[in-house]
């Protein structure tokens, strides 16, 4: 009999950290092209850095839910525990933009897409060890 580890290998951890990358690219994406089709079309920043938010969440946590961790049960645990992650990387997001807009350093596009842009890499260890854990 082979004994395994209760540690996850660097391989497995890799592994994951790459779909996470996979799926954070494509929710950011997502979030980053709505906000700005509704920024170009008349909305303001705040208001589109929401919506880009609301459906790059959806995405996100369907993707990390199956994908990145291959769970099969717990998504509506998963699903608050996500959507907490979600929004403490929304607040930081928005504080950053304004920050950004306040400063006027950078144009509004350019201050929103390094809002989103940012948030993203923090959110991995969240997921991995709260968010997303195995309820079997």
């Amino acid at each position: 009999m082979v004994k395994t580890s209760p540690i996850p290998s660097a391989r497995v951890e890799l592994s994951k950290a790459l779909r996470f990358a996979i799926v954070g690219g494509i929710a950011t994406l997502v979030h980053l092209g709505v906000a700005m089709a509704t920024l170009a079309m008349g909305a303001g920043a705040f208001q589109s850095n929401a919506l880009g938010f609301g459906v790059a969440f959806v995405a996100g946590l369907v993707g990390h839910f199956h994908f990145t961790f291959g769970l099969s049960d717990g998504f509506g645990r998963s699903a608050w525990r996500y959507g907490v992650i979600a929004l403490a990387g929304f607040a930081v997001n928005n504080g950053l933009l304004a920050f950004l807009r306040a400063a006027k350093a950078i144009p509004e596009p350019a201050a929103l897409a390094v809002a989103i842009l940012v948030v993203p890499a923090g959110t991995f260890l969240a997921a991995r060890f709260w968010g997303f854990v195995s309820h079997g």
